[in-house]
């Protein structure tokens, strides 16, 4: 017997994405909704609030949005996933003015998040029996808590913001999530948090007795060439082997000019910390005439940065295992209940050359009925396998909710 509902929308405009959603769940408890730049924001918000009732409502604006309801992602369109199970409790909070002050803005989220999530005695209850009734290897994988981050992907602030938000709520709660977007004709974007935001961040911590899995990957391998960075602050490299780093790029890739097109068709990575030592994917977004390369994430002195690179079947096979890793999280439930994707904007730009397409991986993989959710970011957060938090470019960091209890 289910015991999630989900619905699916995806339409021009909010108000019939919302109505179709809400066709398969009459009162839903969670609603992700992620809406196309060019529309307005709050006008898409409203619209899905007087649809689903007193349900919490997280997303944002994208620059491309997913469902399995279409094939690919749509541009000006809007996507909403309702969920509805006793199982499920949700806490919303939001951090402002996260641009100068990332800090006091997580502490803001933490508060309101667990301010509002009621206690569920149903979840705690199947927590105690599944304890009891797994063996140890079954019982490590559940999971009290996930924490949703969606933060405003204009601002440069996710890493400072997750370094004080797992201050607040500590390592428990697996953290995933994705930065809104816009068109690339504007200086900012929109965050959904029961209501609308812009230089905010959500979160949402979701207490389930549903089985929940996170993972993430992209998809390059690493390639020969390299180089030690030597000198940076933040996002902004400027010695590479103790040379301008543009200088080092430009020889390493063998061409006399950098440009956006070169940066995206030719990401770094560094290898994680944790004892899996996985290649995480940090992009250049500009040069400087300095010759320094500023980045979408942060890099550190001392790492190496690996050139990557791919080909269409590595891709098609790293999400595809990346889907396996957030099911195996989850414990395998049998049924797969949701699906919600963040996905990297230069990432779907590198799937739509190499004529890759998620959902029909999706399908293939989980089934062709899982309700899928998701929007193209301007970054993306999760966790490695070995546990490490980051903020990640070209990436796909995967929420999996099983249609089954953490008893079962």
């Amino acid at each position: 017997m289910a015991v999630l509902r989900v619905g699916i929308g995806h339409a021009k405009t909010a108000r019939e994405a919302a109505e179709t959603a809400m066709q398969k769940t009459p009162k839903p408890d969670l609603t992700i909704a992620f809406s196309a730049f060019g529309k307005n924001p709050k006008e898409s918000y409203d619209a899905i609030r007087s649809m689903v009732g007193n349900s919490a409502i997280i997303g944002g604006t994208s620059c491309g949005e997913i469902t399995s309801a279409l094939q690919g992602p749509q541009n000006d369109s809007v996507a909403v996933m309702t969920l509805q199970s006793s199982y499920l409790s949700i806490g919303v909070g939001v951090g402002e003015n996260l641009s100068t002050d990332p800090k006091a803005a997580a502490e803001q989220a933490a508060a309101g998040a667990h301010k509002s999530l009621k206690s569920n005695p149903t979840v705690m209850s199947l927590m105690a029996i599944a304890l009891d009734g797994k063996n140890a290897s079954e019982a490590s994988r559940l999971k009290p808590f996930v924490n949703v981050i969606i933060p405003d992907g204009s601002t440069a602030q996710e890493e400072p913001f997750m370094r004080a938000l797992i201050k607040e709520t500590g390592t428990v709660a697996q953290i995933v999530g994705g930065s809104t977007a816009h068109d690339f004709n504007a200086s900012t974007t929109f965050q959904f948090g029961n209501g609308v935001y812009q230089n905010a961040a959500v979160l949402a911590t979701i207490s389930s007795g549903l089985k929940l899995g996170t993972a993430m990957g992209h998809p390059y391998f690493p390639g020969t060439k390299g180089a030690v960075v030597t000198r940076s602050q933040g996002r902004t490299v400027y010695e590479l082997n103790r040379r301008p780093a543009t200088e080092v790029v430009k020889e390493m890739l063998g061409i006399n000019e950098l440009n956006s097109e070169v940066f995206a068709k030719n990401p770094f990575g560094i290898k994680s910390s944790d004892v899996f030592a996985e290649y995480t994917v940090k992009s250049v977004a500009q040069h400087g005439e300095d010759g320094s390369l500023t980045f979408f994430a942060e890099i550190p002195e001392g790492a190496y940065l690996r050139h990557m690179q791919t080909d269409r079947n590595f891709a098609i096979a790293s999400f595809r295992s990346t889907l396996q890793k957030a099911v195996n999280d989850a414990g395998s439930p049998k049924k797969v209940g949701a699906v919600v994707i963040f996905n990297c904007i230069l990432r779907h730009l590198l799937k739509t050359r190499m004529d890759v397409c998620d959902t029909s991986i999706i399908r293939e993989t989980l089934g062709e009925d899982v309700p899928v959710i998701g929007f193209n970011t301007f970054g993306e957060q999760g966790i490695t396998l070995g546990g490490a938090v980051g903020h990640y470019n070209q990436t796909a960091t995967v929420l999996v909710i099983g249609d089954e209890l953490i008893s079962q």
